[in-house]
């Protein structure tokens, strides 16, 4: 339980205005929920904190301004910057290190979850996320979040998502209970994979660590350092593999499908 390190007094002062804030806010904003917290233990300045926030945002969105945008690039005051095709890979690291400071100054920021090279993210910024439309006047003490994949369905972790999901799946003897979830009428190889899979009892003790690579088209090619152990029968030793595993992939329907993939063991 947080500690309260406010005076009785004042403790008792801040839960009074709290009351009457909620009052406020259910007679003028409609917000009847507002304020029923899970526990009734959240500390008075915390709530109040919370319900001043609330208020402010309440109104804001309430408000005329509220729904007027701007592209993020005119949000930014407009900076100046250069083509990624201008700058050495040292010169990407420093520009996109200025831009990011930049757009946090300005309530801004964005994630990108897909392991990329610099020069992509600068070039994603410059010629993506500048052009996005943001609010010209942010919501008081909020920060507008953009993701990266979000703009960008063609990305590395969307693919690498999808190979662990397939080694998972194939690995953990849930290759054929997965088939809903794995085009299996996709994959060129299958007849192999499933020989590979029928060749043994189970598979025990995988590890695996998809390479890093720059996505940039709808065809790929991925590749992972993997091992494991294969279960011919119990009581027998397991026979040990490791090394790379393959992934041919292609962008079908809006998503990444993996349409060949080779494992070691496997015959080439």
């Amino acid at each position: 339980m947080t500690k309260n390190l406010l005076p009785e007094d004042d403790a008792e002062s801040l839960r009074f205005e709290n009351e009457l804030l909620k009052i406020k806010l259910r007679a003028e904003l409609g917000a009847k929920d507002v304020g029923n917290f899970p526990t009734h233990e959240v500390p008075p300045e915390v709530e109040n904190e919370f319900l001043k926030t609330f208020e402010k945002v309440e109104l804001f969105l309430r408000s005329a301004e509220s729904h007027e945008e701007v592209s993020v690039y005119e949000f930014a005051g407009r900076p100046v910057y250069l083509s990624e095709k201008d700058l050495s890979d040292e010169q990407i690291s420093t520009e996109l290190n200025r831009l990011i400071e930049l757009l946090i100054e300005k309530k801004n920021a964005f994630t990108v979850l897909s392991k990329i090279s610099d020069r992509l993210i600068y070039k994603f910024v410059t010629e993506d996320l500048f052009k996005a439309l943001t609010l010209k006047v942010p919501i008081p003490g909020m920060t507008t979040h953009f993701i990266y994949e979000e703009f960008q369905p063609i990305n590395e972790y969307d693919t690498r998502r999808t190979c662990e999901d397939f080694m998972e799946a194939f690995f953990k003897n849930d290759f054929e209970g997965r088939g809903q979830f794995l085009p299996r009428e996709l994959i060129r190889n299958l007849a192999d994979l499933n020989n590979f899979f029928h060749s043994f009892e189970n598979f025990r003790n995988l590890k695996y660590e998809v390479l890093d690579t720059d996505v940039t088209s709808t065809e790929c090619v991925r590749t992972a350092k993997v091992s494991f152990d294969a279960f011919i029968s119990s009581g027998v030793e397991p026979i040990h593999f490791a090394g790379e595993a393959t992934f041919q992939m292609e962008y079908v329907d809006d998503d990444w499908v993996v349409i060949s993939a080779m494992f070691p063991g496997m015959q080439e």
